[in-house]
C-alpha cells in the first residue's frame, strides 16, 4: 500500500471537508477495509475457478477518502461527478500512476448508483464495494432519525399527526428495503442483517402503535 500517498489524501480530504464530515468519511474508509479483507477471505476458500477483478486496496480507500470531497463547496446533487473531477486533479499531482487514478475516478462514479443484480459485474470491484460501505451506515435506527429531520426541514409549517408519521414511517421503511436489496456485496448484506432487522422491527413496531392509536 502506498502509505504515503494515502495519508496525503486523509489530510487533503479533512481539510476541504471539516472534522465532522471527515469522520463519517473515515467510517466509510473503515468498512472499505473490512469488506475488501472480507471478499478476498471468500476468494482464497473458494479457490480459482472464476476468479473476480482483484481488488486495487490503494485505490479503493484513497476513492473511499475523496468520494464526498465536492460536497461542502457543491452540494449532493449529482456530487459524484464533481467529487470525481476534483479527485483526479488533485490526485495528478502525486505521486500516484494513471491507472490509480482512473479506477479511483470510476469508484467515485459508481458510489451512488444501485445497480441490478445482472449489472455488477461489469461494475469496477473498488465501485461496488464503496457504494455498500457509504450505504451501510445508512441502514440503522440512526437513519430514521435523519430522515425525520430532514422532513422537519423540508416541511416546517406541516402539523405532523398520526396519520402523516405513519405515512413518512412506511416510506422511510420501504426506502430501507430498497437500500439493502442494492447492497451489491454478500459480506455487506451480512454486515447489515443485524442492524436492518432490528431497524426494521422498530420502525413496524411504531407503525403498529400510531395506527392502533389513530382514531379512524
Amino acid at each position: 500500500m502506498e502509505t504515503g500517498v494515502v495519508s496525503i489524501v486523509a489530510q487533503h480530504a479533512e481539510s476541504v471537508l471539516g472534522k465532522e464530515r471527515f469522520h463519517y468519511v473515515s467510517a466509510v474508509v473503515a468498512n472499505c477495509k473490512m469488506l475488501a479483507l472480507e471478499l478476498d477471505g471468500r476468494e482464497e476458500e473458494k479457490g480459482n475457478d472464476k476468479p473476480r477483478q482483484a481488488i486495487d486496496l490503494d485505490a479503493l480507500i484513497i476513492a473511499a477518502y475523496l468520494h464526498d470531497i465536492s460536497t461542502v463547496a457543491h452540494g449532493f446533487h449529482e456530487h459524484q461527478l464533481e467529487s470525481a473531477e476534483m479527485a483526479v486533479e488533485f490526485l495528478n499531482g502525486l505521486n500516484i500512476s494513471a491507472e490509480r487514478v482512473k479506477k479511483v475516478e470510476q469508484a467515485i462514479f459508481a458510489h451512488t448508483t444501485a445497480y441490478a443484480p445482472e449489472e455488477r459485474e461489469s461494475v469496477p470491484i473498488e465501485g461496488r464495494i464503496l457504494y455498500d460501505a457509504d450505504k451501510l451506515g445508512r441502514l440503522s435506527g440512526l437513519a430514521v432519525v435523519t430522515s425525520l429531520i430532514e422532513f422537519g426541514a423540508r416541511y416546517p409549517d406541516r402539523a405532523v399527526t398520526g396519520d402523516v408519521l405513519v405515512a413518512i414511517l412506511r416510506h422511510i421503511e420501504e426506502r430501507f428495503v430498497e437500500l439493502y436489496q442494492s447492497l451489491n456485496t454478500a459480506p455487506a448484506r451480512e454486515m447489515a442483517q443485524l442492524k436492518f432487522g432490528n431497524t426494521l422491527a422498530f420502525l413496524d413496531g411504531v407503525i403498529e402503535h400510531l395506527a392502533e392509536s389513530t382514531p379512524v
